[in-house]
């Protein structure tokens, strides 16, 4: 009878141990389910950043991949813009998924949706002309099988659950562009939705100030509240939003002080409250390096120093933020895994 018990005990922790790696593989991805670095500016720029997406992929993943995409010339180039432009500029098919292959195809053969998506494609699009959008969504159809979708509603508000795939790919809107109406109005009801949008971008100038007045308005962005930014639940597109650190501190990177108790239940009200609505919550960019230590790195994202940039991504991870974007990958991987 002893061991009869104990084959049982045995049994049903063992269903307890199947149901539990069950529910890991099942996990639903929702906002607020995890924490993940979103690599900043992830792509050559004229060779000087060459390393930035095996870095990013080297990191550790899940993880959001930045690619900047400007049409130049009946081109969708990797560049920061048109004006940008050079030689032997990238594109998408020619320098990102061919990095990322081998992984996404892994990936599916393992079968492990408990980490889908494994990689969040993020793509800044810098400008949209309809041959634009046309031609980035003929590169997703050669990929189709790799992509997280849902189902088009025939009502936006009514949003369709995630099919999960290892590869999801995001866009952000900007006010009165056409995003929305390539990749969701002119998809049919019933159809995927493949490619989803953001909250349009928020106005970092609402008053209208002159360029000589900049650093008022920047200002100004920390006195506004996730309510008058963000009126909307998220719905079947709009399913993401991103926000400038100068929404949570007066000044944001450049001309920020100590971090403080204040900056940072203000950090949490726009986690909450996107969350609340149903949005995946993100900020960019938080660095911070010395001179000696720039490689090459935006100075209006920098703090200064990895001392002072370290609190605020400890708060951002703490708050549960979804994206955290940096150049310094490596160095807030590491904050995300200690926090696990």
């Amino acid at each position: 009878m002893k061991r009869t018990h104990l084959i049982a005990i045995c049994a049903g922790a063992g269903l307890i141990v199947t149901a539990a790696l069950s529910a890991k593989v099942t996990a639903i991805y929702a906002p607020g389910s995890r924490t993940v670095i979103l690599s900043h500016n992830a792509y050559p720029d004229h060779g000087k950043y060459a390393d930035r997406l095996d870095r990013a992929l080297a990191a550790g993943l899940p993880a959001v991949i930045e690619q900047d995409l400007a049409w130049v010339d009946g081109k969708s180039l990797e560049i920061h813009g048109a004006r940008n432009v050079g030689g032997e500029d990238p594109t998408i098919e020619t320098y990102f998924f061919p990095k990322v292959k081998p992984i996404i195809e892994k990936a599916l053969k393992d079968g492990n949706k408990g980490n889908w998506p494994l990689i969040t494609l993020y793509l800044d699009i810098k400008n949209d002309p309809p041959e634009h959008l046309a031609a980035i969504s003929q590169v997703l159809d050669k990929y189709d099988a790799w992509l997280t979708t849902a189902k088009k509603t025939s009502d936006i508000n009514v949003q369709s659950a995630l099919e999960l795939k290892p590869l999801m790919v995001l866009v952000e809107d900007k006010q009165n562009d056409i995003k929305q109406k390539f990749f969701y109005d002119d998809v049919p009801v019933g159809g995927k939705i493949r490619v989803f949008g953001s909250v349009p971008k928020f106005d970092e100038n609402p008053n209208k100030l002159p360029r000589d007045r900049k650093a008022e308005a920047i200002a100004l962005l920390s006195t506004l509240t996730p309510e008058q930014l963000i009126p909307h639940k998220a719905d079947n597109y709009h399913r993401w939003f991103g926000t400038n650190w100068a929404f949570v501190e007066k000044g944001g990177e450049t001309g920020s002080g100590d971090w403080t108790p204040e900056a940072e239940a203000r950090l949490k009200s726009f986690v909450n409250y996107g969350h609340r609505l149903g949005y995946f919550v993100g900020f960019y960019c938080l660095d911070g390096y010395t001179e000696a230590e720039n490689k090459g790195w935006d100075k209006d994202y920098n703090f200064g120093s990895k001392d002072k940039v370290m609190p605020r991504w400890k708060a951002a991870v703490s708050a549960h933020a979804d994206f955290i974007s940096t150049d310094q990958m490596e160095d807030l991987t590491a904050v995300i895994r200690e926090s696990r």
